[in-house]
């Protein structure tokens, strides 16, 4: 079964990849292409596609446990819907604040 966790990362991080895996990667996760459909265009093995994504998918694990943009977006996308849904003003200068400090916490001071 294939893991749709690995379309977020190769958006965030895809750019980092070759040409070659992320034309594969996208073509086995976007296009749902079988191994054999990617190694038949690309002229080359079924096992070598097959460790080329493999690569691939241990490389965009590997930037996102350093980085980890992917899971930082995703806090901030949940804090952006409890704002959506707080109720006071009060309630939403509050999330705002740890919202804030959040991104402190990760990132600093950005000037």
């Amino acid at each position: 079964m294939k893991d749709l966790s690995v379309l977020a990362l190769l958006d965030i991080y895809g750019e980092a990849l070759t040409v070659k895996q992320r034309e594969m990667l996208s073509d086995y996760y976007e296009r749902d292409f079988s191994l054999s459909e990617i190694a038949d265009n690309a002229g080359v093995s079924r096992q070598a596609v097959h460790a080329a994504v493999k690569q691939a998918e241990e490389s965009l694990a590997e930037y996102e446990n350093k980085l980890g943009v992917c899971a930082f977006v995703s806090e901030l996308y949940k804090r952006l819907n409890d704002l959506r849904t707080a109720e006071t003003a009060e309630s939403v200068r509050q999330k705002i604040t740890e919202t804030e400090e959040f991104i402190r916490s990760k990132y600093g001071t950005v000037r």
